[in-house]
């Protein structure tokens, strides 16, 4: 593939890798893109749709850096013309910068279908601002917070979140509670404490008590890997949504296999073009310097862990341009497949 200019048109426009309804027939479990900071921008957006995915979120913005014009801010809000829905995710903890931001989301060109408050992210450096996850130990904050962005936004209001406690479903349905009392019109809750991160089993059953004592829909986060994640977290937790994080990462069809049932091995020479697509789109979005540098973790995804050598991988860190990439692309499609 020739490299990608800004203004060429997308090499993804006009295909089609997997066929879905409209989305007001949903299908009995549906997946939910999560919002991952320098993950999930409008090219990977555009590569997990074409293996199913119908409801997309921006990377969380941060309130500050939105308000203080960040040349972030853009790249992140972009919206394609394809999506059909796509939420924003909003970080912060300092009400006039919560209030100054979500006016501008409201009033920008974006026409957001939902707004999601983070109450979740378990990252020191967001806790210690008494953001994220931290809101949910500080009431009279996260209130402040929620009011503001109430009278602000007009539209839907969620709220993603973490559990409190991994036995006692109590302290997170408090907070739950009280969330719903401020205006919120749905939560997705990470079954994981935020001092866990990422590590440690999904407490399913405190997902599922929260979700059988409230009458606004409750998505379930944290585990999915496979489409049997899914379809057991979904099972345990009596969701009918569940949100796709990590696990969707160098592997788009994730989506399709949650949608189908069905679980195919993907061949080398796919993984490799939808690599190749998704750095393309980079290219258009970033152009091709910071796309190279931003790819960097977007190649490793791909390849990490599917057979390809290891001196090959070793050589990601090192792509710097479209020319980069192609040659390790060449060295990708004609080494050795090695056994995992």
């Amino acid at each position: 593939m020739r490299r990608p200019g800004r203004d060429a048109p997308s090499p993804l426009d006009g295909v089609s890798c997997f066929s879905m309804p409209p989305l007001a027939d949903a299908p009995p479990l549906l997946p939910l893109l999560a919002p991952m900071a320098g993950y999930t921008d409008l090219p990977f957006r555009r590569v997990c749709r074409l293996y199913g995915l119908r409801l997309g979120t921006t990377a969380l913005i941060d309130s500050g850096a939105l308000v203080h014009g960040n040349p972030d801010s853009e790249s992140i809000l972009r919206r394609g013309e394809e999506e059909e829905y796509l939420q924003v995710q909003l970080l912060g903890s300092i009400p006039q910068d919560l209030r100054k931001a979500t006016r501008i989301l409201r009033e920008g060109p974006w026409h957001f279908d939902v707004l999601d408050f983070n109450m979740g992210c378990p990252v020191q450096k967001v806790l210690k601002r008494k953001a994220g996850a931290a809101l949910m130990r500080e009431a009279a904050l996260a209130q402040e917070c929620l009011q503001v962005i109430r009278e602000e936004w007009p539209g839907i209001l969620t709220v993603k979140m973490r559990i409190l406690d991994e036995e006692d479903p109590a302290p997170t349905l408090e907070v739950a509670q009280r969330l719903v009392s401020l205006g919120v019109q749905g939560l997705t809750i990470h079954g994981r404490l935020p001092r866990r991160v990422y590590s440690g089993p999904v407490h399913a059953p405190v997902i599922r008590a929260v979700r059988e004592s409230l009458s606004i829909p409750v998505t379930a986060n944290g585990g999915i890997f496979t489409g049997e994640d899914a379809r057991r977290l979904s099972r345990e937790t009596g969701c009918s949504r569940v949100m796709v994080a990590r696990g969707c990462l160098g592997n788009p069809w994730l989506f399709q296999e949650i949608l189908t049932g069905e679980r195919r091995e993907i061949s080398r020479e796919e993984r490799l073009q939808v690599m190749e697509l998704q750095l393309s789109e980079m290219v258009r979005e970033y152009g091709e310097r910071g796309a190279m540098i931003l790819g960097r973790k977007v190649v490793s995804g791909y390849v990490c862990g599917h057979g390809f050598p290891r001196e090959l991988r070793a050589q990601v860190v090192h792509i710097a341009t479209w020319q980069d990439f192609q040659e390790l692309l060449e060295k990708l499609r004609n080494s050795p497949s090695r056994d995992l």
